[in-house]
């Protein structure tokens, strides 16, 4: 990686920055987290390239380091490390962006991925190399002109205000015998891709309803938290359906053309096999009348198993001209209803609303719920139970694309980049008095491939089991006798019989001047190195561990049922060994 050459101080100073404006404003972000009319934004330089995302808050904004935090945990491309040093000081030294597909597996004490088009940047935490240096906050668009900077300043203890700009970047210090600084080139960064949808290309919208003919409404994430009288967390039983959160298709001719800024493809690695998700603001029936209020309990309302969908049309293109229709369904604004936060009494974010004690981090939009989740499934289940179910998930209507003749990409994947939304003919007149559907039409997502033990659980437990973690977890024991990892690492179902119960064995470790050779038991036959199964490496027990994927040699029979199985691993500088699952 090309190493960049960045000034360090002992303390907060003035640096002049030998770059003039870049040319790059908030209008040019694409990957927005948050809600709200307060905004940031944060770049990562890594040396080769910078990317910028931008977050959105009301009220007053928590932490430089909580804003970082959010966006990670929305950008499934996006990884970091960080140590806690202190009670109030936490250092970033990693981060990672992976291009391919967001399904890279990571080491963030080495900066190894599975990934082959890889960004990333680690900290050189034993002679100090390089480092991650942050600068902001700073105003554009004319920036960066004289930022603040300061390599020790922790970012949690920074407080965004609208209109601030901060840039990571990695690189080496550069200062003279007598501690002067010299400028520091920061390169000008491009819009992180967001799996959102990113422009509206054309429509064509009739409804004179005020704040829900903006096309704009349907870009970006769907809506998680609805401010204002009668708001509140958008749920299944409390849909998005104020003013700015929503486009209305109520006319015959009315459509929607939705633009991402990449391709969506048909990942393999696609949980439940679905490509994409379009969300609008159906709803589930309560067993009751009640209205919803932030301050009721979710595990007071519970579902009659009937909802209310207002089914759209969707089809999708490659060109924006021949398009592919999904004229069978799934068809939109139908389930799932969508889910704004994960239910989680036990951590509640208390930031969210006062009083709220049961709503904590924002859902995943990227993640479908399983499609063998039904209106009738949620029959008496309380809000809080189905938001259980949800297993993370925000909702929406998952579509796959591989059933639609699509042309193949150089890979052998289908794929498209717009997606088309209208209504449908109806046998009863709307409130418009047109015999067709009102969709409404939130958002558009491009699911994110899951790999590993993830998907492991996801093809091998149904959906009433693969969101309850204690039947689920790496420990827990499954059908057969074994435990779930061990079950995900020898490639066997939950409920493959195995003929002899074996644990997780090593039987010898032999190290050479080239190769280290493991033999471990297993219950069958090994044709590939295990998933997941890393040997991780470490010259100090008092230095970070990197991890090292076996090759597999050879799974011989040993008359008793079970196999012996021979992998070697390259040496390295290690002085210290353990088999993980490295997921």
């Amino acid at each position: 990686m090309k190493k960049k050459s960045i000034v360090v101080a002992a303390s907060a100073a003035t640096l002049m920055v030998s770059a003039s404006a870049w040319g790059f404003t908030f209008d040019d972000i694409h990957f927005w987290v948050g809600e709200g009319t307060n905004r940031c934004a944060v770049a990562l330089d890594f040396g080769d390239e910078s990317l910028a995302w931008g977050y959105k808050w009301n009220g007053s904004c928590t932490n430089l380091f909580e804003v970082v935090n959010r966006i990670v945990d929305q950008d499934h491309r996006l990884v970091m490390g960080f140590q806690r040093m202190t009670a109030s000081y936490y250092d970033l030294y990693f981060f990672g962006y992976d291009k391919d597909d967001g399904a890279a597996s990571w080491d963030k004490d080495t900066g190894h991925t599975s990934s082959t088009n890889a960004l990333w940047g680690l900290e050189d935490r034993t002679s100090f190399s390089q480092w991650w240096v942050l600068y902001g906050p700073m105003t554009g668009p004319s920036f960066p002109t004289t930022p603040q900077y300061s390599s020790m300043r922790a970012a949690n203890s920074i407080v965004p205000v609208d209109g601030n700009w901060f840039v990571f970047a990695i690189g080496s210090p550069d200062y003279d015998e007598n501690w002067n600084e010299s400028p520091a080139v920061l390169d000008t960064p491009t819009a992180a891709e967001s799996p959102y949808g990113w422009r509206v290309v054309d429509s064509n919208v009739s409804t004179d309803e005020d704040d829900f003919d903006d096309v704009e409404n349907v870009l970006g994430r769907p809506t998680a938290y609805m401010y204002g009288q009668w708001g509140g967390p958008v749920s299944p039983y409390n849909p998005a359906w104020k003013e700015g959160e929503l486009l209305t298709l109520e006319g015959e001719d009315d459509y929607v053309i939705i633009e991402f800024d990449h391709d969506v493809v048909d990942d393999p690695n696609n949980p439940f096999g679905l490509d994409f998700i379009v969300f609008g603001n159906s709803f589930g029936v309560g067993q009751t009348d009640e209205y919803y209020t932030p301050d009721m309990g979710p595990n007071g309302i519970s579902f009659s198993g009937s909802g209310t969908p207002e089914p759209g049309l969707v089809e999708v293109s490659q060109d924006g001209q021949t398009w592919y229709s999904f004229e069978d369904g799934p068809f939109c604004d139908d389930f799932a209803p969508t889910l704004g936060f994960c239910y989680d009494d036990a951590n509640p974010d208390t930031a969210l609303y006062s009083g709220n004690r049961w709503w904590g981090k924002m859902t995943d939009a990227c993640y479908p719920v399983d499609p063998s989740l039904s209106w009738a499934s949620l029959q008496g289940l309380t809000l809080a139970e189905v938001a259980k179910r949800y297993n993370g998930s925000a909702g929406g209507t998952g579509y796959d694309i591989s059933k639609l003749p699509l042309p193949l990409n150089a890979q052998g994947r289908k794929w498209f980049r717009y997606v088309r939304i209208s209504g449908m003919e109806s046998d009863t007149p709307n409130e418009a008095g047109d015999y067709i559907t009102m969709p409404e039409v939130d958002a558009v997502a491009d699911v994110a491939p899951v790999s590993g033990y993830k998907k492991w659980v996801l093809d091998n437990y149904s959906w009433d089991k693969a969101w309850q973690t204690n039947l689920t977890g790496f420990a827990a024991i499954a059908a057969n006798g074994l435990a779930n990892g061990l079950n995900y690492m020898y490639g066997l179902a939950p409920t493959d019989a195995v003929t002899v119960n074996v644990p997780f064995k090593v039987v010898s470790f032999e190290p050479g001047e080239t190769e280290h050779v493991i033999k471990m038991l297993s219950p069958k036959q090994m044709t590939v190195a295990p998933k997941g199964l890393v040997v991780k490496e470490t010259a100090s027990l008092g230095s970070g561990w990197k991890s090292v994927a076996p090759t597999l040699v050879s799974s011989e029979s040993q008359g008793d049922g079970t196999w012996l199985n021979t992998f070697t691993v390259p040496k390295g500088e290690g002085a210290f060994f353990k088999l993980a699952l490295d997921e």
